[in-house]
């Protein structure tokens, strides 16, 4: 009986490296903290990058003009005077031409990443365009990427996370007093 209370007597009173235990622990937990919110970040900044480039490539598109309905409207005299007194047909916006749009659309976005591979400041790769919509007054644009993750987990097996960006715009007349050329108010 006395080897045995001497023995649990010991082992209570001797604490020695517990506490190093626990900061290994804290340490092990703080690097892992820290190396996943490196990922968070770093899909953040390439979804970013990627809405930002998606945002500019339908700026891009939506300002080719379709001039046949531009042009196609019924400016007259007795338009001008409805559309003055506010009984006129409603404005849908400025046509958009669509093939040319999309060809811009694509067009900066290859731009973008013939610049982005030259300059090689955040982890996107294969960038492509999935969707361009366009129904002659707005325009919808989908692209997605491929994001790098700066410190893949092996054990996870993910290197690489699969990011999109949905824009959609459409260009509209600037309200003015300038009707037909003539300035009222």
């Amino acid at each position: 009986m006395g080897i045995k209370n001497f023995i649990r007597n010991r082992l209570l009173i001797d604490n020695r490296g517990s506490i190093s235990v626990l900061i290994l622990g804290m340490f092990f937990l703080s690097v892992i903290t820290f190396l996943v919110l490196t990922d968070i970040t770093s899909v953040y900044l390439a979804k970013r990058a990627l809405t930002q480039v998606t945002e500019a490539s339908a700026q891009r598109g939506v300002k080719n003009l379709d001039l046949e309905k531009y042009y196609a409207s019924k400016y007259n005299l007795s338009s001008m005077i409805l559309g003055a007194s506010g009984i006129g047909e409603i404005d849908p916006g400025i046509p958009i031409d669509c093939a040319k749009g999309a060809v811009d659309v694509r067009s900066t976005i290859s731009d973008w990443i013939q610049l982005d591979s030259s300059i090689r400041r955040n982890s996107l790769s294969n960038v492509q365009v999935d969707e361009v919509m366009c129904d002659g007054y707005q325009m919808g644009i989908s692209t997605s990427a491929l994001a790098r993750l700066p410190f893949a987990f092996s054990f996870l097996g993910i290197s690489e996370y699969r990011i999109s960006a949905q824009v959609g715009i459409f260009d509209e007349r600037k309200v003015t007093d300038n009707y037909y050329g003539l300035t009222i108010g």
